[in-house]
Parts: structure tokens; C-alpha cells; sequence
């Protein structure tokens, strides 16, 4: 699982959609520790790490992916006037989606 929101409890409440071994990756950045019992990596063999991911080849390789297996991004538009509004929702966990400004 590739965790992208700078949320550390957003991030955390995706391990129950892992499967048995299963590995979440961060790239969402935040200060916040991670709200994880180790029992709740042992016992199912998950694992999480860390990535600064963004190199050209992570970029390419992320895209083959999403082309090769139909990801489609989940967002949420508002128009550039909202601007500010979007952003305060985004850091203060209210983006249900990715937000996209439009003009």
C-alpha cells in the first residue's frame, strides 16, 4: 500500500487493507509518529518503510503501474478562487481526495 497523505492516523488505518505479509509505503510526509502497535505488525507479517520517492524513475515506473493496472486518481475539484479554502482543508485532514484547481 502507497500512502501519500501527510496524515500519520490516515496512514496508519490502512493496514487493515493489507493482505498477509503485506508492506505500506510511506511517501506523505508529516512530523507525526505513526499510531501503530507493534502487535499489529507481527502478527500479520506487515511491514512499513519510509521512501523519499519523486526521481524521474520513480515517477515512471509509478505511471507504467497506474496504465498497466487501470489507477485512476480519486479527486476532488474546486475552482482556483477556492484556492485557499482547498488548502486549509488538505492541512487540516478535511480533503476527502486529492484536491485539483481548476480555472
Amino acid at each position: 500500500m502507497l500512502a501519500t497523505a501527510a496524515n500519520s492516523a490516515a496512514m496508519a488505518q490502512t493496514l487493515g487493507g493489507l493482505g498477509a505479509e503485506g508492506e505500506l509505503i510511506t511517501v506523505g510526509v508529516t512530523a507525526e509518529p505513526l499510531p501503530i502497535a507493534p502487535v499489529q505488525l507481527i502478527t500479520p507479517g506487515y511491514s512499513v518503510v519510509g521512501h523519499p520517492s519523486g526521481t524521474s524513475r520513480d515517477v515512471e515506473e509509478t505511471m507504467h503501474f497506474a496504465v498497466l493496472s487501470g489507477v485512476r486518481a480519486w479527486i476532488e475539484e474546486r475552482p482556483l478562487a477556492e484556492a485557499a479554502e482547498a488548502y486549509a482543508a488538505m492541512d487540516e485532514g478535511r480533503a476527502r481526495y486529492r484536491m485539483v484547481l481548476t480555472m
